[in-house]
C-alpha cells in the first residue's frame, strides 16, 4: 500500500479503535436510548458511520474500476503532499453542525451491536475495495464531498477517521449525558 493511503488508513484504524472505546463509556442499556427527541442514540450513531463507509466503500470501488478501465497503474502519490488533518478540522470538531444526507441518515432500526457489526462489515468492505486499487492512481481519482469540495480516495479515507472521531466526540457527550441524569 503507498505510504500517503496507508497514513490514511492508519487514521482510520485509530479513529475506529477510538470509537469503539468510546462506545463502552456507555452502559449497554442506554445505548439505544436518545438524549432528547433529536438528538441520535449510541446505535443511530454507529448505523450512520455505517452507512457513510458504505457509500465510500462503493465510490472507492467505482472509482477503481475506472482507473484500472483507463489503465491508470502507479498511484504515483508520493508526488502529492501528505493529507492536511486541517482541512478536516470542520469534519472532526462537533462546533459546527452538519446535517447529514438523507441516505446516510439512520432508520433507527438497529440495535448498538448490529450496528457496531455493519461497522466491521463496511470497514472490510473499504479495505477490500482499496485492495483491488494497489498500483492504481488513487490519488488522481477525486469525488467531491459536500462540505470539503473534491477529495482524492486517499483523503476520503482519511475523512472516514475525521467523521468517526467527530461521532466518537459525541457518543462522549452522550455517556456524560446518562451520567449526569443518574
Amino acid at each position: 500500500m503507498e505510504p500517503r493511503l496507508a497514513d490514511a488508513m492508519a487514521y482510520a484504524e485509530e479513529a475506529r479503535a477510538d470509537l469503539l472505546a468510546t462506545l463502552e463509556l456507555l452502559p449497554s442499556e442506554l445505548r439505544e436510548a436518545r438524549p432528547t427527541e433529536e438528538g441520535w442514540s449510541a446505535a443511530e450513531i454507529l448505523e450512520h458511520l455505517a452507512r457513510v463507509e458504505k457509500g465510500i466503500a462503493k465510490l472507492v470501488a467505482l472509482k477503481v474500476a475506472e482507473l484500472a478501465g483507463a489503465g491508470h497503474g502507479d498511484d504515483g502519490a508520493g508526488d502529492k503532499p501528505p493529507i492536511d488533518p486541517s482541512r478536516f478540522a470542520i469534519v472532526v470538531e462537533a462546533t459546527a453542525k452538519l446535517d447529514a444526507p438523507d441516505r446516510t441518515r439512520p432508520a433507527g432500526e438497529l440495535s448498538a451491536g448490529a450496528a457496531a457489526r455493519a461497522l466491521g462489515e463496511t470497514r472490510a468492505m473499504l479495505r477490500a475495495e482499496l485492495a483491488k486499487g494497489d498500483g492504481l492512481a488513487l490519488a488522481t481519482a477525486h469525488h467531491p464531498h459536500p462540505f470539503l469540495g473534491p477529495l482524492d480516495l486517499h483523503e476520503w479515507v482519511f475523512f472516514v477517521g475525521a467523521h468517526e472521531r467527530r461521532h466518537a466526540a459525541q457518543l462522549r457527550a452522550l455517556a456524560q449525558h446518562f451520567a449526569s441524569a443518574t
